[in-house]
Parts: structure tokens; sequence; C-alpha cells
């Protein structure tokens, strides 16, 4: 496994490459969570309709946004992998063992998939117009990260909020451990999100300090 990464990261030291190869990725994790939200219009639908149609949506997004921890194995972004990880078995533990034990209606549900859908859709989308304008040999534009540095802090609550609201409904029905799980959210949440706003802090002084030298 090792020797297959370091040869594909031979590859990818091209940079029009490891453009292309990003450009690609993103924007599938980008379309797959566009699907899942475009599967709230159907939210009118009785329960087994709506969890059989939305459900596998979800999964299926979810799988695919592992491709975010390829890109980080591989050395194409600057993400951690250990981060990358942990963050999306999260959100695939949380789908596939404590989604089934609530309605897939369910506002706690709803709310946090929503909540899924618009992070991806943004952030993914940011990273593959990134990678779209280093392919053409285009700077970044900083409105980009700037809106990815911005959405990102204010979903993150919400969407972690809506985890944690759904093991307290799944805790009452006579499932006292989940209380317990549910007690870990804020321990978890806290430092991703002193990270968050380090990292959006950290990229608005270096754009301030840009516009300050070239004045």
């Amino acid at each position: 496994m090792y020797l297959q990464i370091t040869y594909i990261r031979r590859i990818m030291a091209s940079s029009r490459a490891k453009d292309l190869f990003l450009l690609v990725s993103n924007a599938a994790i980008q379309l797959v969570w566009l699907r899942v939200l475009l599967g709230f219009t159907s939210i009118d639908k009785d329960e087994a309709t709506f969890q059989e149609f939305i459900r596998p949506r979800i999964i299926t997004a979810l799988a695919v946004s592992g491709l975010e921890l390829l890109n980080s194995l591989l050395g194409l972004t600057k993400s951690k992998p250990h981060q990358v990880f942990l963050f999306s078995a999260t959100r695939m533990g949380v789908e596939l063992l404590l989604a089934p034990l609530i309605p897939c209606k369910s506002p706690e549900h709803l709310i946090t998939v929503f909540c899924w859908s618009l992070d991806g859709i943004c952030r993914f989308g940011c990273f593959g117009l990134d990678a779209a304008l280093s392919l053409c040999g285009i700077p970044s534009w900083p409105i980009i990260k700037s809106i990815r540095y911005t959405v990102g802090p204010l979903l993150f609550p919400i969407g972690a909020g809506g985890e944690m609201f759904m093991n307290i409904r799944a805790a009452k029905d006579n499932r006292p451990v989940l209380y317990f799980t549910a007690s870990l959210w804020p321990l978890f949440f806290y430092p991703l999100m002193k990270q968050l706003l380090k990292q959006r802090k950290k990229y608005f002084k270096k754009l301030a300090d840009e516009k300050i030298k070239q004045t």
C-alpha cells in the first residue's frame, strides 16, 4: 500500500496532473452533495419513501467524500490525513449507526444532513474552482478562500449540534448510553471549531497584509 501511494505521488508531481485530479475529485464530491440537497425537494413524501429515496444518496455522498482522504494521503492537499479520517468516519458513523434509530425525516437528521450538503457543495466547490484556475495558469481568486473560510465556521456548529441532538433523540428510546455519546460532542466540537476560526483569522490577516503591501 505504501509503495502504491509513493508511486502515485510521483505521477502527481506534475502540477497539471495534480490540478486535474483535484478538479475531478472535488467536482465529484460537490455533485454528490448537490444530489443530496436536491433530494430535499421530496421532503413531502411519507417516511418510508423519503428514507428509501434520500438515505442512499447520503451514504453515497459520504463514501465519495472519501476522496478527500485520498487527496491528503497523496500529499495533494495540506489537510492532515488523521483529521480528515476522523471527520469522515464520524459522519459515516452518524449516518450508518445513529440515523437508523430515529425517523429519517426528523428535524435533527434533516438539519444535520442539510448542513453537511451545503458544506460539501461550498467547500469542495471552492477546492475544485481553485484547481481549475491553477490548471489554466490563473492565480487563485481571494473571494474563493474568503467564502470557504466564512461558510465553514457558520455551518459546522449547526451540523455538529444536529448530530448531538440526533444522539439525544435516539437515547430517549431506552438507549441511555447514547446520552453519554452526546455528551462527548462538545469535547470534540471545541478544538475543531477553534481550528476553523484560527484558519479563518490567519487567512484574513494574510489577505489584509497583502493589501497593505500593495498600497
